[in-house]
């Protein structure tokens, strides 16, 4: 069988590789990249990669279509949607209509058209706990893209499948980190503010700072629920078993939440 994986480079996008492979050996997988290069693995029996893909183009559904069209694929399985990008840095609340709209165009609308372009039997996303209270103070215009993600596939779950993960170490959120830092060092806003109050008081990085605070925010919210099991970060092995987990049909519900050992799902 035919499988699509849009933004293959990262850590959401290499665990779906895995699953993929794991579950399907005779997989033929088009793993799509923003770069004019291959991926980690490079090319591999059942591997193509379909480089140079723009999400910000106007017309990149249109593109990436064709592209993919041009590489084999007709009707592929499962695609998976791994892109995500908008403007953050500032509360939820704080969003802008431009700003959120400049979030959907890149991580939710391309997943819909193609989902419906090229009629997969289902379309994975991936979302996050963007009500919890690291992600109100800084998830910005991506929360949005990101509830839109969630409705949609409450509303056709027979289409769609969501793995929301929790915090994990990666290139973006080191970034995202990175951003913070710069964010925090002069805000308008208390949440931030705050931030920047408790990290001055820390003896640490931003970054590390930054991802203890993550954790500490998923503890606060859940430890109760999961008492009899400890936290601990979330990692490419947690992705991978929700990936293998929608391949496998094994679960129903059209969410999956992850955070580290912590596992439940959502109708």
């Amino acid at each position: 069988m035919q499988y699509v994986i849009v933004g293959a480079r990262g850590e959401a996008g290499q665990s779906a590789l895995e699953a993929i492979k794991a579950v399907d050996r005779e997989a033929h997988i088009f793993a799509t990249t923003s770069s004019d290069r291959n991926g980690p693995d490079g090319e591999q029996p059942g591997l193509s990669w379909v480089g140079n893909i723009d999400l910000n183009a106007a017309d990149a559904p249109d593109r990436v279509q064709q592209a993919l069209h041009a590489a084999g694929v007709t009707q592929p399985a499962v695609l998976f949607y791994t892109p995500a990008l908008g403007p953050i840095g500032y509360p939820v609340r704080a969003a802008t209509r431009a700003d959120v709209m400049e979030a959907l165009r890149f991580s939710y609308i391309p997943m819909v058209a193609l989902a419906e372009r090229l009629r997969p039997a289902k379309t994975v996303g991936y979302s996050a706990f963007y009500w919890l209270r690291h992600t109100l103070g800084a998830y910005g215009s991506m929360a949005y893209a990101k509830i839109a993600l969630d409705r949609l596939a409450f509303r056709e779950p027979e289409k769609y499948r969501v793995i929301r993960a929790g915090t994990f170490a990666s290139q973006a959120t080191r970034g995202i980190a990175l951003l913070m830092y710069r964010k925090i060092r002069k805000t308008e806003y208390p949440e931030l503010q705050e931030l920047a109050a408790a990290f001055q008081k820390s003896d640490k990085k931003f970054s590390d700072f930054f991802f203890e605070y993550a954790y500490s925010c998923e503890i606060e919210a859940y430890a109760a629920r999961f008492d009899a099991i400890p936290h601990r970060p979330t990692n490419r092995a947690d992705l991978l078993d929700g990936n293998r987990a929608i391949l496998n049909n094994a679960v129903d519900a059209p969410v999956q939440s992850m955070i580290g050992d912590w596992r439940w799902t959502e109708t």
